[in-house]
């Protein structure tokens, strides 16, 4: 009996602690600068070899997962590209909200296009593996790196950062999904890069407070409730930063103090019993 081959991984969440957003490339494409934090929160997928391609959901975010998805594509694409004779069944266990602006969709492309990989003994190189990712999204280069970057370009050029302190972050969603495509769709252009601190060691709090999401009052638009959840985090005393993820309508509060984000989180479920809410570290 021959035995299959399986492998085990995690699909860590984003959040994008700034995010400027600037004129479109020739590809079509808007420039950005942001800086992505993966954090201890995590899709689990298991890959494994099979007669034919499969790909079995579940988790409480299982209903969200579209017919054609991007799981689907990554593996076509790699499989394509290096000659894969082999199928595999890919089960994904759903613990990200989808459409959220946390990068779960990218985060699953991205480990499931290093496990494939890595089952196929590394036949693809780093830099072949990084082309991939960009024609994938262009979130998946970084979830490729999966360790807290500097992006920029349209997502193809990344920068290690430097070290986040430890510190509670507090996810937010409405429950409700928002298209990308559709926020830059309604997004106007900024003029011009303003001139900023650089990030460093030993001054992220001060560093933190000057930071904001282009998309955000846009993204407001299209999800009333974004708005909201703003009014709300703003209001406390003890959250020193919060922001719109990605395109939203996920909001991510930082706290110093998890016992702080704890009753944050109970006080958001008792006024909005419907929200979506999470209390996760930051990855290191």
């Amino acid at each position: 009996m021959i035995e299959r081959k399986i492998l085990k991984c995690k699909a860590y969440a984003k959040i994008n602690l700034f995010l400027n957003v600037f004129e479109k490339t020739k590809e079509n494409l808007h420039n950005l600068e942001s800086l992505i934090c993966f954090l201890n929160f995590y899709d689990e997928i298991t890959i494994s070899e099979n007669k034919k391609f499969l790909i079995e959901v579940k988790g409480p975010f299982k209903k969200f997962i579209k017919r054609e998805n991007i799981i689907e594509k990554t593996f076509m694409i790699f499989k394509d590209f290096s000659n894969l004779k082999k199928n595999y069944k890919i089960s994904l266990n759903k613990r990200i909200p989808v459409s959220a602006g946390l990068g779960g969709g990218s985060a699953d492309a991205a480990a499931v296009l290093n496990g494939l990989n890595l089952l196929n003994k590394k036949k693809i190189n780093n830099k072949n593996l990084f082309n991939i990712a960009m024609k994938i999204g262009s979130d998946v280069p970084a979830c490729l790196y999966n360790n807290n970057v500097f992006v920029s370009g349209y997502g193809d050029i990344l920068t290690k950062a430097p070290k986040i302190p430890q510190i509670s972050v507090l996810l937010i969603n409405p429950r409700k999904e928002l298209s990308t495509k559709k926020v830059f769709g309604i997004y106007k252009k900024k003029k011009n890069k303003k001139k900023k601190i650089i990030l460093n060691n030993k001054n992220f709090f001060s560093w933190i407070t000057m930071q904001e999401n282009d998309l955000q009052k846009y993204s407001e638009k299209l999800i009333p409730e974004i708005k909201v959840i703003h009014k709300f985090l703003s209001s406390l005393n003890n959250c020193f930063f919060s922001k719109m993820s990605g395109s939203g309508p996920t909001f991510f509060a930082l706290f110093k103090k998890k016992v702080d984000a704890n009753k944050t989180k109970l006080l958001l479920k008792k006024k909005y019993p419907k929200w979506w809410t999470g209390i996760y570290s930051i990855k290191t």
